[in-house]
């Protein structure tokens, strides 16, 4: 780390790596084979000709961008930063595993961007003004959203037949979706619901984040969150599973399903529930 004005400049906390090395040592031991996993699938060389083929290699990557973020917030005892990270990953794996089985759908996914895109405008003219957005760029969002969006409107009432433009890509809404998609849809509640209490406005992720002693009363608490910190730690594990699984599924990588068997198998020691005398 650079020295900044004669100090030692360094982010995290050192005490808070200590500690989550010594709740995780298995973790850090086994480390290097998850890496290697993920080497595997995404430092490579590959011709992609189709374009779902592209989209699964680069979505697949964003996924580990994340995985490694939330371990990032795990390490320096943000457990509830952490939550908020793995329900991106989540909602990204979830989508990556739904588009590796229904291909057909991967336009709706690509084009749904001009929609919002064009519908970004609104509130940049309201907050920002009507001359933010160049009269060139704004014609082609324009064009570009005319051209899609009937593919995008839904019924918002069944009596009088009135439509709306729906406010994502597919006609799924997001949990509908995960439960399409195996294994990881299992993975809903600890991935996608408690990690929302965090991510959102909730009185939730308020409390969570409060502590009453009969000596203070209520007080936030600046401590760190490990529990948090190591529930999405694992969560984190089981959703990069099924990412490099797909990868797998998808381009058949010469021995990469042996590499996810060994994480697999070390995931299994690492959260083993001590035997019972």
């Amino acid at each position: 780390m650079p020295d900044t004005m004669g100090q030692r400049f360094s982010c995290g906390f050192p005490e808070e790596w200590e500690d989550f090395a010594k709740r995780h040592r298995l973790f850090l031991e086994r480390f290097p084979n998850l890496v290697a996993a993920l080497n595997t699938a995404f430092i490579r060389r590959a011709t992609l000709s189709e374009h779902i083929d592209k989209f699964i290699f680069f979505y697949g990557r964003l996924c580990c961008e994340d995985f490694f973020e939330v371990g990032l917030c795990c390490g320096n005892g943000y457990g509830a930063a952490a939550m908020k990270l793995v329900r991106s990953l989540y909602e990204r794996a979830v989508t990556l595993r739904y588009l590796h089985e229904h291909p057909e759908e991967l336009t709706d996914f690509w084009d749904y961007h001009h929609v919002s895109s064009y519908k970004l405008m609104v509130p940049v003219d309201e907050t920002l003004g009507t001359k933010t957005v160049p009269e060139e760029m704004r014609a082609k969002l324009k064009t570009d959203f005319e051209r899609v969006k009937e593919r995008f409107m839904v019924t918002a009432c069944d009596e009088c037949g009135t439509k709306r433009l729906n406010h994502t890509w597919s006609k799924l809404d997001f949990v509908s979706m995960s439960k399409k998609t195996g294994v990881i849809g299992k993975l809903v509640v600890p991935g996608y619901y408690w990690p929302l209490r965090h991510a959102h406005a909730t009185v939730g992720a308020l409390l969570s984040r409060l502590e009453d002693s009969e000596v203070e009363g209520i007080s936030f608490a600046p401590t760190a969150q490990r529990k948090e910190a190591d529930d999405a730690l694992m969560t984190a594990q089981n959703i990069i599973v099924d990412v490099l699984n797909v990868q797998d599924e998808r381009f058949k990588i010469p021995g990469l399903s042996e590499q996810i068997q060994h994480v697999i198998d070390d995931f299994g020691e690492m959260y083993a529930k001590p035997a019972k005398d």
